[in-house]
């Protein structure tokens, strides 16, 4: 057997030596810590040939994965760092592998066996909800399958052994952790804190025994990284479990694709774990929708599995693919139904539509909490709420659905389907009335007039000031209303300034008074690197935002970022391929992002926009113009395009402040 190449950090060993050399120059060691450091170095020894027992075990089945002719350039270090591993799951040739096989259109595929003979490799199908790949290879040479023992159990805090091979010898390497969830990936994945490379991905996850937990893969938490490769040797490691890679195998050696299973139901909740299961609304041509699942239904049931909350229902949803058929229960007019639903791979994609309302929320009876009502304090000026609403209207319900949040209206009518008509139940002057609209697209040119109130008071002073984070090395600055300005209903912009642009406060000097003119807040942030911005940014740039959404007077829902491209006129550099990854990243907390129109796109799977937290792309193109050849997957996504036209600060920063209508 080729010699170990192991990526495990032994720390304990470390200290041992350590300790060592400090007792060694004061003489003997006390005897209760030498007994301590011996039972410590005999644990590593013993730890190391268990760790070596078990991966002689997997190695046989184990192999490496050379992808021949990507087309394209590769992005970064991952994929110029081929190859990757497999593992046999078929004495007929049959090999398992990650995502990474199968991402780029490829010359050839070769696998390398164990014996180190190379052999061409067909794909077979892919998961690609589970971001997995099967191959087939044609060889007389005997093959070692691995294993997937679906009796062997599993626990928290057990030791684990990522394995894998390396380059042309197909040299063995090693990753020691210990399991830390299961269920991860909204219900699909093994977690543990092996530390692992590409090279291992597609490799097995083993126990102590030599038992396999499951197959390593390249993924993500939500809105982690650029890529996601991005967390390889950070700690981080995902594995597909042996009970889930055993029941969907068959599928993939008949060659039949498997996708994620959708279902199509909007949440009441803005938080998917907040208590509470109730619809807002049912995406239209959605299996739920031809199933029979109504907004104002209260889930109860997911394929037998009781839930309470919004994020139950994905870890659920989890185990099952597009064609399968489960059953949903649901409360509605307080009876129990059961509907039989077949999951779909794909629904039509969101066309997010808009009234034209900026409303709030208050409560009919101070004395309960629970009493609130959305009230409209704001009508656009020529939507479809123009003229049908009158201001202090009570907005009771939408279709069958009752509104007691500002939220679950955003959801109804990010979910509308374009062109239909939608009855709305208002309290007015103590009366109830049905009002009838036929609500508009948001993705058109931005809107010539905005509500009455929206003016910037001349009496309020703006003032630039630096903000600085204890864990971020970046350098920015904002500028906003001074302490105690007693304003409300602001936007928020985060523009990203290209690397070696300058300072945050020069930067900031241009926007001052288009920030006062529109009513948002604008922070200027510069990269931690000046010749660049990295994928490490991402979540220190949603952190900035975080942090001045904690100071009173932010809408949250008019949160948006941007680059120096988003301005007519002004060319596509660094900063416009950060914003549109940092927004895609992260859509909990941005809900606009401005770039310009030459912008490349980031090197990241583009998620389907969703109605609890829908994007909007904001482009300084006129209407008729030709959009960039990547607006082709953000329109398939439900990513609505608005033409901001020869885009100003000024045109931008309204903008922002038009994402909190309704």
């Amino acid at each position: 057997m080729q010699p170990y190449r192991p990526q495990a950090t032994w720390n304990r060993v470390a200290i041992i030596a350590a300790a060592l050399t400090l007792f060694s120059s004061f003489g003997s060691m006390p005897g209760p810590v030498q007994t301590a450091l011996a039972d410590d170095a005999n644990y590593e020894q013993a730890m190391s040939a268990a760790v070596r027992q078990a991966a002689g075990r997997a190695l046989p089945s184990v192999v490496s994965i050379e992808v021949v002719g990507t087309s394209g350039p590769a992005q970064g270090e991952v994929e110029q760092d081929a190859p990757t591993s497999g593992v046999i799951v078929d004495a007929s040739g049959f090999i398992l592998a990650s995502s990474l096989v199968g991402s780029k259109p490829a010359a050839s595929v070769l696998v390398v066996l164990p014996d180190g003979s190379r052999h061409a490799a067909k794909i077979v199908a892919k998961d690609t909800r589970r971001e997995l790949v099967l191959l087939k290879i044609e060889t007389d040479k005997p093959l070692t399958p691995i294993a997937f023992d679906t009796t062997t159990s599993r626990q928290i805090g057990q030791t684990t052994i990522a394995v894998g091979r390396y380059g042309a010898d197909a040299s063995p390497m090693v990753s020691r952790g210990i399991l830390s969830a299961e269920g991860r990936l909204d219900g699909i994945a093994l977690q543990c804190d092996a530390r692992i490379s590409p090279a291992l991905y597609g490799g097995p996850l083993i126990d102590l025994y030599g038992n396999v937990l499951g197959v390593l893969v390249p993924a993500i938490a939500e809105g982690g990284a650029e890529q996601a490769t991005d967390w390889y040797d950070s700690g981080v490691a995902f594995a597909i479990p042996k009970e889930v890679i055993a029941q969907k195998l068959e599928r993939l050696k008949s060659g039949q694709e498997i996708k994620r299973g959708l279902l199509g139901i909007v949440s009441k909740s803005p938080d998917p774990y907040e208590t509470g299961t109730e619809l807002a609304a049912v995406r239209s041509r959605s299996p739920a929708e031809s199933a029979g699942i109504k907004a104002g239904d209260r889930v109860l049931e997911v394929a037998g599995t009781p839930v309470r909350r919004q994020q139950e229902i994905r870890q659920v949803m989890g185990s099952y693919d597009a064609g399968d058929t489960i059953a949903v229960k649901v409360l509605r007019d307080g009876q129990p139904i059961e509907l039989q639903v077949t999951l779909a791979d794909s629904i039509p994609p969101l066309q997010p539509q808009r009234l034209g309302l900026v409303t709030r929320e208050e409560l009919r009876d101070e004395s309960d909490p629970a009493s609130k009502q959305v009230v409209v304090e704001g009508i656009l000026p020529g939507s479809a709420a123009d003229g049908v609403f009158q201001l202090g209207d009570q907005i009771l319900r939408v279709r069958d659905t009752e509104l007691k949040d500002s939220q679950t209206l955003r959801r109804i009518m990010v979910s509308a389907e374009p062109g239909q008509p939608i009855p709305v139940v208002v309290q007015r002057e103590g009366a109830e009335q049905t009002l009838s609209l036929t609500p508009q697209d948001i993705a058109a040119k931005i809107p010539e007039q905005f509500p009455a109130g929206w003016e910037a008071d001349p009496a309020t002073e703006w003032e630039i000031k630096e903000l600085k984070l204890p864990d971020a090395a970046n350098v920015a600055a904002y500028v906003a209303p001074k302490p105690d300005s007693n304003v409300d209903r602001l936007g928020l912009l985060i523009l990203l300034l290209n690397p070696d642009q300058g300072t945050p406060q020069e930067a900031l000097k241009t926007w001052n008074e288009a920030a006062k003119q529109s009513g948002v807040i604008v922070c200027a942030i510069a990269s931690e690197d000046s010749r660049r911005w990295q994928p490490k940014e991402l979540e220190t740039i949603s952190k900035f935002a975080s942090s001045l959404l904690k100071q009173d007077g932010i809408d949250p829902a008019a949160v948006a970022v941007a680059a120096p491209g988003a301005i007519a006129g002004v060319a596509a550099e660094a900063a416009d391929v950060m914003a549109l990854a940092v927004a895609i990243a992260q859509t909990n907390t941005f809900f606009g992002v401005a770039v310009s129109s030459k912008a490349s796109p980031p090197a990241m799977r583009l998620r389907e926009n969703e109605a609890s937290a829908a994007l909007q792309i904001l482009l300084p193109i006129e209407v008729g113009d030709e959009p960039p050849p990547w607006s082709v997957a953000t329109d398939r996504a439900g990513y609505p395009l608005v033409r901001g036209g020869k885009t100003t600060p000024v045109t931008l920063l309204q903008w922002v402040r038009l994402l909190q209508s309704i």
